[in-house]
């Protein structure tokens, strides 16, 4: 959403289902990992009311806790990994 640090996440649990938010983050020291995460909970209308991307590309962030991931699933095709790139976090993504 642009101008603001609200993101949109899907998150794909092993059993298959699906949990769908609406984050906020917030930077809490100089560092992209020390961040403060508040989440709403979205069921499909609401998914399907903010989850509209123009030029159909998507932002994927792979969470495993508190460990780093090297899963990646087969559907997503890795175009960059921009973890620790800085212009990829909070509201400089949303621009």
């Amino acid at each position: 959403m642009t101008g603001t640090r609200l993101r949109l996440r899907e998150v794909r649990q092993e059993d298959g289902s699906v949990i769908r938010k609406l984050g906020h983050k917030v930077r809490l020291a100089a560092g992209p990992a020390d961040i403060a995460c508040t989440n709403l909970y979205l069921d499909d209308a609401e998914w399907a009311l903010l989850d509209q991307h123009e030029d159909v590309t998507l932002v994927a962030e792979i969470d495993d806790h508190d460990q780093p991931s090297s899963f990646v699933p087969a559907w997503l095709d890795v175009v960059a990994d921009v973890s620790d790139d800085e212009r990829w976090t909070g509201v400089r993504l949303a621009r």
